[in-house]
Parts: structure tokens; C-alpha cells; sequence
């Protein structure tokens, strides 16, 4: 297994749990890096260097590191406003975005869209909407689902906005589970598909390489398992 791909010349390497960094000829981004206190992680904060920061909601392992990375890289914060508040008061640069919102980039656009999920931050205030992210990177579509439930949003993201690729969380208790997570691939209909969130907070123990055997023995979608 390796630590990161590239498609479409985007690189896209994996940070664990639901983290990633995104990177192309001229930009860099985080994507929800929680290394501190996270077993999995082998980075550290200080290894990160990325101008944007974009976190799916506000629970303790998605904002992880982002106040601290923001910081040291003088980048900014993008999350829902209540996540975004929260990171803006710790002392980071940030912009609030509602659920249904899109910014545009010098790289393409970053559209946050509907999450099953709900929460507090780390101060105990609800973190409010939970969030999805499609990001449109100079001809890749990228689907970063967060936290999520099932639900048949994904129906309307494959058939409108057409992912190359989707982060699915797989590991059941506060996600889908992989019964679920596979229906969701089938619907959003991405060629690849990484799946995330399986190596804690989970129901039990969950296998990637089931997800794996499964998905690709029914369809003809790329399963990429990535290592820290």
C-alpha cells in the first residue's frame, strides 16, 4: 500500500483517518488533518505546508491540527461557520461557509455540501452542519464525504457533478458501515474510491480489504487502500 496517488496531476496523499493533503503544480491543501494523539499518523503538524485548510465539521479528530497548521503556514480555515468561529477564536485565519456554499480558488472550487452527521466541538458548543466536500481541481473532481450517514444526496452528486474520485468513510458506529458505504460508491459512481475513517471510532473491528473485495468483485470502480 502506498501513502499517496496521483491523478490527473494532483497528488493526493493520505494523512489517516480522514485526512489528506492535495497538491498540484502551484497549490497545496489539507483536508480534516488530525495527527496529534491519532495512533495511525506517522506526520507530524510541522511537516504539513499547504495554503488551505478545509475540515468537514467540527469534531475533535477532523479539526485535529488545523489551528496549528494554519498558523505555522499563515493559511486559512475553511469550515462551516460554527467550526470556522471556533478555529477563529483559537487564533487561525478562517472563512465560514454555509452548507450549499462554493469558493473559488486559483486551483478550481471547493463546494460544501450535505452531511448525515451531527456534534459538538471541543468546547462543547454544537459544531452545526455537518459537511461534504466536492472540490473541482483544474479537471479532477474530488468527493470528500466527511462523516456521513447513507443518504441519496450521493445520487444527486453522481449524476450531476460526476467524481473521479470519493473518500468514503467505511467504518460503521458514526458513519455508514460497508454494507452502506458500498451503495453509496455504486451511487455516486466514481472510477476510484478511497476509503477512510476505519482505523478508529469504529464498530469493531473493520477490514478495508473487505470493502475492497467487494466493491471491485460488483463493479468496475478502483478501490486504492492508502497508508499514512
Amino acid at each position: 500500500m502506498a501513502d499517496s496517488i496521483t491523478i490527473k496531476d494532483i497528488d493526493i496523499t493520505y494523512l489517516g483517518h480522514s485526512g489528506f493533503v492535495v497538491s498540484g503544480k502551484d497549490f497545496a491543501f489539507a483536508i480534516d488533518p488530525f495527527l496529534t494523539g491519532a495512533p495511525m499518523a506517522v506526520k507530524k503538524p510541522e511537516d504539513i505546508k499547504v495554503g488551505d485548510i478545509f475540515l468537514t465539521h467540527g469534531h475533535a479528530d477532523h479539526i485535529g491540527d488545523a489551528i496549528q497548521i494554519a498558523q505555522q503556514n499563515d493559511a486559512v480555515i475553511t469550515a462551516g461557520f460554527e467550526t470556522a468561529e471556533y478555529c477563529r477564536i483559537l487564533g487561525a485565519k478562517t472563512s465560514g461557509i454555509p452548507v450549499g456554499g462554493t469558493l473559488q480558488y486559483s486551483f478550481g472550487s471547493a463546494h460544501f455540501r450535505y452531511a448525515m452527521h451531527s456534534g459538538l466541538l471541543p468546547d462543547g458548543k454544537p459544531f452545526g452542519q455537518a459537511a461534504s466536500i466536492l472540490f473541482r481541481l483544474n479537471g479532477l473532481t474530488l468527493y470528500a464525504l466527511g462523516d456521513t450517514a447513507l443518504h441519496q444526496d450521493f445520487k444527486l452528486v453522481g449524476s450531476l457533478y460526476r467524481p473521479d474520485i470519493a473518500f468514503i468513510p467505511i467504518g460503521g458506529r458514526a458513519n455508514m458501515n460497508i454494507d452502506e458505504a458500498l451503495i453509496a460508491a455504486q451511487w455516486l459512481g466514481a472510477p476510484t474510491v478511497v476509503p477512510i475513517h476505519y482505523d478508529l471510532y469504529t464498530q469493531g473491528n473493520v477490514d478495508p480489504l473487505d470493502f475492497k473485495k467487494r466493491l471491485e468483485e460488483n463493479s468496475d470502480t478502483r478501490c486504492l487502500i492508502l497508508k499514512p
